[in-house]
């Protein structure tokens, strides 16, 4: 999965997180995440949008928690079915 069409404003007025958060639940779904993808990994992620690791992980942790993505140890997050 790469972050295609993703722009993070500083001008917007959501916190950054929330932009990563509502871009990645949009994408998963209108189907162009599928179920089982592996999300790019914090650092990675942080990297290439130019964001904190910290705000990447707040917006994975968000998707963990409303059981979009799960996170398996040393592997990542991985993408849950979401039945549509």
């Amino acid at each position: 999965m790469e972050f295609v069409g993703l722009f993070l404003s500083k001008e917007d007025k959501r916190p950054l997180y929330l932009q990563l958060y509502h871009f990645l639940v949009d994408e998963m779904r209108s189907g162009r995440v599928k179920a089982g993808e592996k999300l790019p990994g914090k650092r990675t992620a942080a990297t290439q949008l130019g964001i904190s690791v910290n705000t990447v992980d707040e917006a994975y942790q968000r998707l963990v928690d409303e059981g979009y993505v799960q996170a398996k140890p040393r592997s990542g997050f991985i993408t849950n079915d979401l039945g549509q």
